[in-house]
């Protein structure tokens, strides 16, 4: 006799459950997806912006010492060997200055004007700008007017070229935001060169011990300071070198510089991307609540299954306090998201390097219920989850399940965390599913027997035998 049990997903008082599908008896096989991979209670990305220095000189050995992973979302155009470099796109530069001598900054124009601003300010350093590092912001017009004025007085003719990347040595690295740096540097983020300097070969190598590259732009640039063609260009020219040098399956993140708190920003790239570290997207929010930097709500209180946490330490912040995040992530289930900028006196905020190892230690600790995952693989396992179909019929003596889902196999390949109920008398169990075979442990709990294996949707069935 062949008994057949389908389960869907639903959502039940912000708990994803398993609803039954048909008959109920003792000896019916019911299975659920693990809410986080391995069964974890929580999950932690460790994620990293700007690709300064000390983050692979320093974090990376600790990590790959401790056998974590993270995601590393560099700024493109810093990266020797980068085809894409910061420049402005859009009408002459001369066309628009002449225009401003005689049309007032508006709300209606003023992006066009702090792009190209934004350009001659950070890019190509314009000495009549230099004190106005960074560039007016947008919602100040008279300063945008005042500094049009300034480029127009000095009668010089301004053009648009790609600035080429100017190395500098790690030891003279330094910010941006100091006045009128002695040596280049990109919108306030160091670059480096020389022996040991960083390179896309070094990014390869990191790549196939499973951290992650991500999109954070060709420059760094100001986004909420830039229109809508300059925006892209910064994003799309990353995008492309990432896919260049990277491969397809770095693709998947961005963080969009300066855009967490932008709406104007978010509306243009929120569904350009798969995942945008800036914001839940849109299609997650049904499932999914989401606490940014800076936001000092209670994950805690959210009504849905999940819950994106960011957090930024920076210098002052505590080792302990850090931990405090990895305890309350593994009180409440959550998604745990870290920012880390600098490391030991390079970078924005930069961390020491004894706080770095110390928390790293924490998090291996805690590793028997904490999920380090990148964060693509955060998302993925969140979104293939929450929209999967999961069918398990009993086939004579042996168990089949099959997970099923609308996501493309292609970019979601994740294999879930499942459990079956299998007889009270097995003691084991093999589980294979295509070309891969899992031999697991039978586990008890409250409800009886169990064996917990990993299973890819879209990849067939999964057999389970004694």
């Amino acid at each position: 006799m062949r008994v057949m049990r389908s389960v869907r997903f639903g959502l039940v008082l912000g708990v994803l459950s398993i609803a039954v599908v048909g008959a109920q008896t003792s000896q019916t096989p019911r299975t659920e997806i693990t809410k986080w991979q391995y069964g974890k209670d929580a999950a932690v990305a460790i994620t990293y912006d700007d690709s300064t220095i000390n983050q692979f000189r320093i974090a990376l050995p600790l990590m790959n010492e401790r056998g974590l992973v993270g995601t590393f979302f560099v700024i493109t155009g810093q990266i020797p060997g980068s085809k894409t470099m910061p420049t402005f796109v859009g009408r002459p530069i001369m066309d628009i200055l002449k225009e401003s001598a005689t049309v007032p900054t508006t709300k209606e124009n003023v992006y066009e004007r702090t792009s190209v601003l934004r350009y001659l300010t950070e890019v190509q350093r314009e000495e009549t700008l230099v004190a106005l590092r960074p560039a007016p912001n947008p919602s100040n017009l008279a300063s945008v007017d005042g500094a049009l004025a300034k480029l127009r007085e000095s009668g010089k003719t301004f053009t648009v070229g790609a600035v080429p990347y100017v190395p500098v040595r790690s030891e003279e690295a330094q910010p941006c935001s100091a006045p009128a740096p002695a040596v280049p540097c990109f919108a306030g983020r160091v670059r480096a060169d020389g022996p040991g300097a960083l390179s896309w070969d070094e990014f390869r190598k990191a790549a196939a011990l499973g951290h992650e590259f991500a999109n954070h732009a060709v420059s760094h640039a100001r986004l909420p300071s830039l229109d809508e063609a300059n925006i892209l260009y910064e994003v799309d020219k990353a995008q492309e070198e990432l896919k260049d040098k990277m491969g397809d399956k770095h693709l998947f993140s961005i963080e969009a510089p300066y855009g967490i708190d932008d709406e104007r920003v978010r509306k243009v790239l929120i569904n350009r991307f798969p995942l945008t570290r800036n914001w839940v997207s849109d299609s997650d929010a049904e499932f999914m609540d989401g606490i940014m930097r800076g936001d000092r709500r209670d994950p805690a209180a959210t009504t849905k299954p999940y819950m994106e946490w960011e957090r930024g330490p920076v210098t002052a912040t505590t080792v302990d306090e850090m931990k405090g995040w990895v305890d309350t992530s593994l009180k409440t289930g959550t998604w745990l998201v870290l920012v880390i900028h600098g490391i030991e006196g390079i970078g924005y905020q930069p961390l020491p390097t004894q706080n770095v190892r110390e928390y790293f230690d924490y998090m291996k600790a805690k590793s028997d219920r904490l999920w380090v995952a990148t964060y693509q693989d955060g998302a993925k396992y969140i979104r293939e989850r929450m929209k999967s179909k999961v069918d398990t019929r009993q086939a004579g003596e042996a168990i089949e399940v099959t997970v099923t889902n609308s996501w493309d196999p292609k970019v979601y390949d994740l294999p879930l965390t499942a459990r079956t109920t299998v007889p009270a008398g097995w003691t084991s169990a093999q589980v294979k599913q295509g070309q891969n075979t899992q031999t697991v442990t039978v586990q008890k709990d409250a409800n009886g027997s169990f064996v917990q294996y990993r299973i890819k949707p879209n990849a067939g069935t999964a057999t389970i035998t004694k």
